[in-house]
């Protein structure tokens, strides 16, 4: 085998081990389309290196010729490789240029192979034999360039251009990093291209007797692009490496602080997420952290699917974070809550394709939550047992009169029905009172049922003037016996509120109660309490109840909700700390303050249903 053969197989086979290591960098990350274009450039090195030896091995000015058409196929392909990646790894040279490049040897190889014998020569008469590395390869002997040849010097004049103003735009930007990049690829590129420009035009245009030379030195551009590439690939290694160490320490950062970190790439349904995140789940994952997406929707509870898929949705079309709560069942059986804080991102068309964010498990603070809230029922229920305590005069009377009222008419009638020719009119006038009275005192007795019932609230339209009367209705009898003038009023027109009025109406009575309890010192005439609902201005409705009483001094006004702080000899404390909570529950506001003629005056306000506002 000779040396000839040798070095360009040589140079062939390197040129295919490059071509195959960058293809398979783009292949794993399609966005690399620098590697693509370098791939195929040393692809391209690897058939000018073939056609070369073909070249230089040919027998008749013929084959010469026809292998010099053949070499403009590589040549196209290594022009347009090499100025796609100077755009592409620079991020510089001039696109009407790069265009204007691969147009002009499209044109050359196109012609080529139109015209006879190639492009670059008219005719080729003959051929010589010179020797070369210890062998006899051919070249061309005498030849006439085609007119049109001028074209193909003109386009490597222009990869000069593009090379060179690449270069100078990259290592205008003056970080070191552009500087090498511009100096390493851009000089090698200019110097090779320089070289190969003269040798083909000394060859073609002046009939030099040159071997098939232009392999050679282009081997030593695809070296000085491999060592950049190189380094960007040993970077990119140690990148990975910090990234990996990153995520650990960031992983360690976030389960000491109780939150996972988790991303969903939707497009390729892979799921990372950090340790403390998958414990969460009680899922394991392999050492890269990712998880599989059907494992964990097996793990969320199916109610809660369709919101969690709304939030997504709505932070995409948003462009905003989102929070929803939802709950996962363990293998064990039990429930654990979390709180998933994250945005999405989404392509062109509006798909979502990344879906990111931090997890937080609140189950302690949920179970918190519902001990806290089944403290508040059974205080509201000993607040309301307390109250009726309070009220159990009042109530003997309610219930009394319409008793006593049955027992008047059913003995009137028992006599009416003694006589001769009862007056039947009037019998049914004492029936209908009689039921009359009855539905009353079951009125009461079921109002009092459902005050004592020990229950959750239920939300729904409240009239707030039929709040008023019952609460007015239910203390009437109370405030005549305490010589209390009592006035309950509500605006016309007030519109309901969303509330439970069980709940509402114990917050009411309780402020009305601590009112004459407030002025149970004062003489008869002076003990006013007054219980006004009106519109605030605000989109709420707002309670006030106001009495004559000698006001709340400072230090109990600060203290005055706070649980167990009485200001009454024989007081729980609990009242007013209980109807603050029921009125947050609703969403609303409770406070106290002085009246500015004398007295202490409670508002409260409460939100208007919304299609009422």
């Amino acid at each position: 085998m000779s040396t000839v053969t040798i070095v360009w197989s040589t140079i062939a086979a390197s040129s295919m081990l490059l071509a195959f290591m960058y293809g398979v960098v783009w292949a794993m990350d399609r966005k690399a389309w620098a590697s693509l274009a370098f791939s195929l450039d040393a692809l391209a090195l690897v058939g000018a290196a073939v056609l070369e030896l073909h070249m230089m091995s040919a027998d008749t000015p013929e084959a010469w010729g026809m292998w010099v058409r053949w070499i403009q196929i590589p040549i196209f392909l290594r022009a347009a490789c090499v100025v796609v990646f100077i755009r592409l790894f620079f991020g510089t040279g001039r696109a009407w240029l790069m265009w204007t490049i691969i147009g002009m040897r499209l044109f050359i190889l196109v012609t080529g192979f139109i015209v006879d014998p190639n492009f670059n020569f008219s005719h080729i008469e003959s051929i010589e034999r010179v020797p070369f590395l210890g062998d006899h390869v051919t070249v061309v002997g005498v030849a006439a360039a085609r007119n049109i040849q001028w074209i193909a010097t003109l386009e490597l004049v222009l990869m000069l251009v593009y090379v060179v103003d690449a270069s100078i735009q990259l290592w205008r930007r003056g970080d070191s990093e552009s500087r090498r990049k511009a100096l390493i690829i851009g000089g090698a590129a200019f110097a090779t291209n320089l070289l190969e420009s003269m040798y083909s035009q000394l060859m073609i245009l002046m009939g030099l007797q040159l071997p098939a030379l232009l392999s050679p030195p282009y081997l030593l551009m695809l070296a000085a692009m491999t060592v950049e590439m190189s380094r960007d690939t040993l970077r990119a290694s140690r990148l990975a490496r910090d990234l990996k160490a990153s995520q650990q320490r960031l992983d360690e950062v976030a389960s000491s602080a109780g939150i996972g970190l988790w991303t969903w790439d939707v497009r390729s349904d892979r799921l990372w997420m950090t340790q403390r995140a998958r414990a969460m789940f009680g899922l394991e994952a392999g050492s890269t952290g990712e998880v599989d997406v059907d494992q964990l929707r097996n793990t969320l509870n199916a109610d809660d699917l369709a919101r969690i898929r709304k939030a997504w949705q709505h932070s995409a079309e948003a462009g905003s974070e989102e929070e929803v709560q939802f709950r996962v069942d363990l293998p064990d059986g039990t429930a654990r809550w979390i709180i998933a804080h994250g945005r999405t991102e989404t392509d062109a068309p509006g798909e979502i394709t990344v879906v990111k964010g931090v997890l937080r498990d609140v189950t302690d603070q949920w179970r918190a939550r519902q001990e806290n809230e089944e403290l508040r029922r059974e205080l509201a229920h000993a607040g309301r047992v307390s109250a009726l305590g309070t009220l159990s005069s009042s109530l003997i009377h309610e219930l009394s009169q319409p008793l006593g009222a049955i027992q008047l008419n059913a003995d009137a009638a028992e006599l009416l029905l003694n006589r001769p020719n009862p007056d039947l009119v009037e019998i049914r006038q004492i029936l209908a009172d009689i039921r009359r009275d009855d539905q009353r005192a079951g009125e009461v007795i079921e109002g009092l049922r459902k005050f004592l019932k020990r229950r959750q609230m239920d939300f729904g339209p409240v009239s707030v003037d039929n709040l008023v009367a019952d609460v007015a209705s239910l203390l009437k009898s109370d405030a005549l016996m305490r010589n209390v003038s009592l006035e309950c009023v509500a605006d016309p027109d007030l519109p309901p509120v969303r509330g439970d009025k069980v709940h509402l109406s114990q917050v009411l009575i309780n402020l009305v109660m601590n009112g004459m309890d407030a002025v149970a010192e004062l003489p008869p005439s002076s003990r006013r309490v007054r219980l006004h609902a009106r519109r605030n201005g605000d989109g709420n409705v707002e309670i006030e109840v106001t009495d004559s009483g000698s006001g709340i001094s400072r230090d109990a006004l600060t203290r005055i909700f706070e649980p167990f702080f009485t200001t009454k000899s024989g007081g729980m404390g609990i009242g007013l700390s209980v109807s603050q909570s029921i009125v947050n529950a609703h969403e609303g506001k409770l406070w106290a303050e002085n009246h500015a003629e004398g007295g202490a005056r409670f508002r409260l306000t409460l939100p208007m249903m919304k299609h009422a506002a």
